[in-house]
């Protein structure tokens, strides 16, 4: 991830980490909590893929609370751009991450990011997934 420092609209720190274990990217307050997060899994095509990866993202949510301090959109935003180093092709079924990508589609393809469009088998993978988030 960037070493930026990354601040709300409010002016306050967040840190935007990879949670591997939960299969998320979660955003966090200087204070250590947790404001959001945006998951993902891997598609079932990755293994037809020639071995590249596929993360199908499903959903994301900030909590109430902190709703106006552009939270989601700092948290797709390093999410993308980590996935785009990471060379992971993205399937965007939250509508959030996809408004995200819509957005700034330029942006994003200049960083080596790549977006497929979720068949099938990525919505059965996800609605699985998302019985664990």
């Amino acid at each position: 991830m960037t070493d930026q420092q990354l601040t709300d609209k409010t002016g306050a720190a967040v840190t935007v980490a990879l949670d591997q274990e939960r299969r998320a990217y979660a955003i966090t307050l200087d204070s250590g909590e947790v404001a959001g997060r945006t998951f993902f899994t891997p598609a079932s095509a990755t293994e037809d893929s020639g071995g590249a990866e596929e993360w199908i993202f499903f959903h994301t949510e900030v909590d109430d609370s902190f709703g106006g301090r552009g939270l989601g959109g700092i948290l797709v935003g390093q999410a993308m751009a980590d996935v785009a180093e990471r060379g992971v092709t993205v399937v965007p079924l939250c509508p959030f991450v996809k408004g995200w990508l819509e957005k700034n589609e330029d942006a994003y393809a200049s960083q080596g990011g790549t977006v497929r469009r979720a068949g099938p088998s990525d919505v059965d993978a996800a609605q699985a997934a998302s019985k664990g988030a």
